[in-house]
């Protein structure tokens, strides 16, 4: 049990009006008139109750003593924070003379409300609207820009402190302006280099701001700042240890102002929930510039109320074990959320614990934005509202400040978190006896609250990673009286591969992780295919391949075709689809992908219409096209495969478009050293490797047209510069497949994607192999009775245990063992939802049906 508190004294108004009483009949046993109409006793009762109000705020001296502890070590409550905006102001007229937009220009709604007054905003720099431009864009803060305020004089004493006029300041913005302290200086102290800035005829030095003077040198011109009192304190004097004892006289810990120099502030003040407007609301102009208009195309995000002081005294305590050092998980969360008000939650993970390509000593913490209440309101947080908050400057100096705190040799990744849309629904059936519309509104709002990231009356929020489950469904309803029970309950989800997957890849290093193209989108299994989540946002490009790499964690690279120009991008991730960034752009079509290691450092191979190219991952390298075939420079590729061997050594193999055969290096694929290994006027479109203990072999689909049963497989074992004995092998026993679409391997047995007949598979370490075909009932997909539809891509997983193939409906999996699928690409879920550890729930509109027990019965 936690230690209990004291009171000083626990007497109340009776216990001292009996004692009273008690001492009047032992001095006074003349008074015998003691009833409450008595004058004395109407006195007595009236000191008993003064005397009882003076024992209340007795003790309430142990929480005056806990707050002054706290000031004490440093703790202070948090400012308010003001609402960002980018601002853009363009011309009104066709003069095309420069404007000038002095710093601090100020901007206000264009139709305010009735009553209070509108929030300001200040641009937070000076910019031109040049001649040759139409728009410029600024940022700007809710907030009210004071300027080189007179806040004293310095008196060359140690403990000096001075306070602004017009407190609270702003919480810090990341802006060099936010709070600057200048003291007066002479033209002749000032060292070169110096910060100094001119006011009113002088030069003021600008001091620096610390969060304690504990590590501050004697020369050191530093402050501590109080942000929500205004308060600006330099530094003191302490009597350190010596030899023998204490020092006979104190140290100053840092600098402190001259006698009689002026000390000015430069500040901002404001900031609160009045500064989170809509888009297009800041149009009006409060410093006049002549032929110019302003507007904000997004909204204002970021504002927040000052901290309550109920919230300081329990986060007190947090903050005396952190220490102001960022080692465990909860130093990391509590400082990410104290260095701004823009934050609701902080989690901090160790990232190898969750990826396998993290080093050790590597850190991830996830923000949530803080939302305003009423603008959240009692519906839904769509991801939308929550990104429209998380506003990149609270971001960098989240990083910044964890980046200073991080313990030496470790590494902090900070980020936005995630969030997975999901919609419930449900009928409920309530008692006979109530309001059916009345319920099903609050039972929505007991949801949205419950699936939210935000903190909130029904607690801190959704976990990160924790799967939705039909129970939790279960428990949010039934705790709303008057519900007798629950059926009929879906939760749905927003975006999955459930149509047109055009690829799929298992990532070797990341434990039940695969990567599926879907109708121009990327998504991401975490838990083989038990639910999906988008990987990266693609906006006007249709994605096409995607390729893990096989010896190296964490890296993928994937290619799309741009939708507004004739060109295809590649982009590159280090973190399993967490991040992506542009690696090159060209102008002919990708149509596969294959990665190799050569002098240490990541290639990738390109096979584009236009020849074989590579491409280093190092910033702004450009593809450059490996030469094949010496007589045809421009000759185009449909695949491309590379296999490393036990030696060490690469061997990519190249299948030429025009049936002009299949193309094989053991040079690493470099430029020259490719041979030609046969399948001529074979249309080659898949080539795949695969290793069988010491020993590696090509394999090759081909494309047929039409309703041909087309020809199966050929396979070609990689053994260096020499070729096989067997030459091309062929494997066409019971293929009635037509084209062959994708290729993977089970250990010794090869499974086949085919246009006609599903999923085919062949024990190749049989003399007799033959092609096996699924029974029509195993749960693919069928066009019509008796005929599968065409299956576009298969992949096994790193560990052997799932088989997943994608199509034009979805993804669909089976156990390794077992000759069974399953649809995993569903939208639909009737037991759980699966979420990453990274990633939080938000809640769609939930659809609730409510009927009384008569009519469900």
């Amino acid at each position: 049990m936690s230690l209990p508190t004291p009171n000083l004294d626990d007497r109340d108004f009776h216990q001292l009006l009996e004692e009273a009483r008690n001492r009047l009949a032992r001095t006074c046993p003349e008074w015998t008139d003691r009833s409450p109409s008595d004058p004395g006793m109407v006195l007595l009762e009236l000191f008993a109750h003064l005397t009882e109000v003076m024992i209340y705020r007795l003790n309430r001296l142990p929480e005056k003593a806990f707050i002054e502890f706290l000031r004490l070590i440093g703790v202070r409550l948090v400012p308010p924070a003001a609402a960002a905006a980018t601002l853009h102001f363009s011309r009104t007229g066709p003069d095309e003379r420069a404007i000038q937009i002095p710093r601090g220009t100020r901007v206000t709604l264009n139709n305010p409300a009735e009553g209070g007054a509108p929030p300001v905003f200040s641009t937070l720099r000076a910019v031109a609207l040049d001649p040759q431009s139409s728009r410029i864009e600024v940022r700007a803060l809710h907030c009210e820009l004071i300027e080189g305020e007179l806040a004293g004089a310095g008196n060359g004493l140690a403990g000096q402190w001075v306070r602004v006029q017009r407190p609270p300041l702003i919480a810090p913005a990341g802006d060099e302006l936010d709070l600057m302290v200048c003291v007066e200086a002479g033209s002749q102290e000032l060292e070169e280099g110096a910060p100094a800035i001119r006011f009113q005829g002088k030069t003021f030095r600008i001091w620096n701001e610390v969060d304690s003077f504990a590590l501050c040198a004697d020369d050191d011109r530093c402050y501590v700042a109080d942000r929500f009192s205004g308060t600006v304190s330099f530094a003191s004097a302490v009597r350190e240890p010596g030899r023998s004892g204490l020092e006979d006289r104190p140290r100053m810990m840092a600098r402190v102002p001259q006698e009689g120099r002026e000390i000015r502030i430069w500040y901002r003040r404001g900031g609160g929930v009045e500064g989170n407007v809509s888009a297009h609301s800041l149009q009006a102009l409060k410093d006049s510039i002549p032929g110019l208009q302003v507007t904000n195309p997004e909204p204002a995000v970021g504002g927040q109320e000052a901290e309550e002081l109920e919230n300081a005294l329990r986060r007190g305590p947090l903050e005396l074990h952190s220490l102001q050092r960022a080692v465990t998980a909860q130093d990391f969360e509590l400082i990410a959320k104290r260095s701004s008000g823009a934050v609701a939650r902080a989690k901090a993970f160790t990232q190898s614990d969750l990826w396998t390509y993290a080093s050790p000593g590597s850190v991830e913490v996830l923000l949530v934005p803080q939302v305003p209440s009423r603008t959240a309101g009692d519906g839904p947080v769509p991801p939308a509202l929550l990104q429209e908050h998380s506003s990149r400057e609270a971001l960098d100096r989240i990083r910044k400040v964890l980046d200073e705190r991080r313990p030496l040799g470790s590494s902090c990744r900070v980020e936005w978190a995630r969030y997975k849309t999901v919609r419930i629904k449900a009928r409920i059936v309530v008692r006979r006896e109530e309001n059916a519309a009345a319920v099903r509104q609050r039972v929505e709002r007991r949801l949205y609250r419950s699936i939210s990231p935000l903190p909130g009356p029904a607690g801190p929020g959704w976990e990160f990673g924790e799967a939705l489950r039909n129970s939790h469904i279960d428990r949010i309803v039934l705790s709303e009286p008057g519900v007798s029970y629950t059926d009929r309950v879906v939760m749905e989800v927003d975006e999955v591969p459930d149509r047109e997957v055009s690829d799929l890849a298992a990532d070797r290093f990341q434990p039940g992780t695969w990567y599926s193209l879907s109708a121009g989108r990327v998504f991401r299994s975490l838990n083989g295919g038990e639910g999906w989540e988008k990987a990266g946002s693609f906006e006007g490009q249709t994605p096409e391949v995607v390729r893990p790499h096989p010896d190296r964690a964490g890296i993928v690279a994937m290619a799309a075709k741009s939708e507004a120009a004739d060109e295809w991008l590649v982009h590159l991730s280090d973190d399993c689809g967490e991040s992506w960034r542009r690696g090159a752009r060209t102008t002919f079509r990708i149509r596969d992908m294959a990665w190799i290691v050569r002098d240490g450092l990541p290639i990738l191979l390109l096979a584009t219409d236009a020849g074989l190219y590579e491409l280093a991952l190092q910033a702004e390298a450009s593809p450059v096209q490996i030469l094949v075939v010496p007589d045809e420079p421009q000759a185009g590729f449909y695949a491309v495969a590379a296999s490393r061997d036990i030696r060490g050594d690469w061997s990519v193999a190249a299948a030429a478009q025009r049936t002009a055969g299949v193309y094989l290096s053991s040079e690493e694929g470099k430029p020259e050293t490719f041979r030609p290994i046969g399948l001529e006027k074979k249309d080659v479109r898949i080539l795949k490797v695969q290793h069988s203990g010491p020993r590696s072999f090509l394999w090759a689909g081909l494309a047929f047209a039409g309703s041909t049963e087309g020809e199966g497989c050929y396979r070609w074992e990689l053994r260096g510069k020499k070729d096989p004995p067997e030459g091309w092998r062929q494997f066409d026993q019971g293929w009635k497949g037509g084209s062959c679409r994708s290729l993977d391997f089970l250990d010794e047995t090869v499974l086949a994607a085919t246009h006609r007949a599903g999923l085919l598979s062949l024990e190749s370490d049989r003399r007799d192999a033959q092609w096996s075909a699924p029974d029509v009932r195993c749960g693919l997909p069928l066009r019509d009775p008796g005929r599968f539809q065409p299956v576009d891509a298969v992949a096994v997983g790193a560990g052997r245990r799932w088989v997943l193939t994608g199509g034009s409906e979805g993804v669909y999996r089976r156990r390794a063992q077992e000759k069974d699928y399953e649809n995993c690409s569903s939208k639909e879920f009737g037991d759980k939802v699966t979420l990453p550890n990274t990633w939080l729930f938000c809640s769609g509109e939930h659809e609730i049906s409510v009927v009384s027990e008569d009519e469900a019965s």
